[in-house]
């Protein structure tokens, strides 16, 4: 099924974003942020549906970095919908993996290439029958190829269905029916998956740490940025700091550090403080040369951190795709 061949309906809603900001509004209920690793590449689209207590979505992702998420009182389980396998979480290889989050958890997801997703999101005890251990955090779990692509086929004839014929979803969304049969049918795949045990969970753990005290340094003094400063506060080697970056991230020490910058510095720049200057935001977050930080900004957000300043002032946003 491709994607644009969905349309909205009674049952059905369909949106394209227009851009990373309209995005980020979308994710706020997660407390989840994602960072555009390829600005050019951002054409994403979701299709929701909302059942009795739960909701499904359908996503066309974009290359991003995610970090959040804190979901109080619920769980989402997210089903790999195309062939893409390069994504990781916490440093594991996700591949063909579902992802369970419940509650408040602690990811760092690196999809390098968009991919397309399906989300259940549901009372944390919605699916208790299938994950009874399961407390707050996230969950890899592998699933046989058959019983992924049986669970994949349900999702996509639910929300084909709900395109086509809403009086058809409404009636058995009513009864009951519907939501019943998803529930069933992701306990059935759940219960039949299993948790990879990675060999190297712990360094995976450590390298995850590394990175939420780079976070944190950088929040506090970004000025203080360099792979030589960043590996002295943490009490590490600079090797250490490149590869637990390069393993969780899939960026260098430098480039991470450099594009959570500049990625505060346009969340700076969109909020527009009063008397908020280009310059005097760049200088914050420890770009001491204007010229170099302009060339890349701009290759990073395709536009001027000048045009971002001015398009929040005048709170003129890009209008959605008809």
């Amino acid at each position: 099924m491709l994607f644009k061949d969905l349309h909205p309906s009674d049952a059905l809603q369909v949106v394209r974003y227009a851009d990373i900001d309209q995005f980020h509004l979308s994710e706020l209920y997660a407390r989840a942020e994602s960072i555009p690793l390829d600005f050019g590449a951002f054409n994403v689209m979701r299709a929701s549906l909302r059942l009795a207590s739960a909701g499904l979505s359908l996503v066309c992702t974009f290359p991003r970095l995610l970090s959040g998420y804190d979901l109080p009182g619920r769980l989402i389980v997210v089903v790999p919908m195309n062939g893409v396998s390069s994504t990781r979480l916490n440093g594991a290889n996700v591949e063909q993996s579902l992802i369970l989050v419940k509650g408040k958890a602690n990811c760092t997801v690196l999809e390098p290439e968009g991919r397309l997703v399906a989300i259940l999101s549901v009372d944390a005890d919605g699916l208790v029958r299938a994950l009874p251990k399961l407390v707050n955090g996230h969950l890899l779990l592998q699933t046989r190829p058959n019983d992924l692509a049986d669970l994949q086929q349900l999702i996509l004839r639910t929300i084909e269905v709900a395109a086509r014929d809403p009086q058809a979803i409404a009636a058995a969304d009513t009864s009951g029916e519907l939501q019943d049969r998803l529930f069933a049918a992701f306990e059935e795949t759940l219960c039949a998956s299993e948790s990879p045990h990675p060999g190297n969970q712990a360094l995976l753990a450590r390298y995850k740490a590394i990175l939420d005290r780079v976070d944190q340094l950088l929040l506090g003094n970004p000025a203080e940025s360099s792979n030589e400063e960043l590996a002295e506060r943490l009490g590490i080697s600079v090797r250490t700091l490149q590869t637990a970056c390069l393993t969780i991230s899939g960026l260098s020490a430098h480039r991470y550090s450099r594009l959570k910058r500049l990625w505060a510095v346009r969340q700076q720049l969109r909020r527009t403080p009063p008397g908020l200057t280009v310059r005097a935001s760049a200088l914050a977050h420890g770009f001491c040369h204007m010229s170099q930080f302009t060339i890349a900004y701009q290759q990073t957000f395709a536009e001027l951190p000048s045009d971002t300043l001015e398009r929040a002032r005048f709170g003129r946003t890009l209008l959605p795709s008809p």
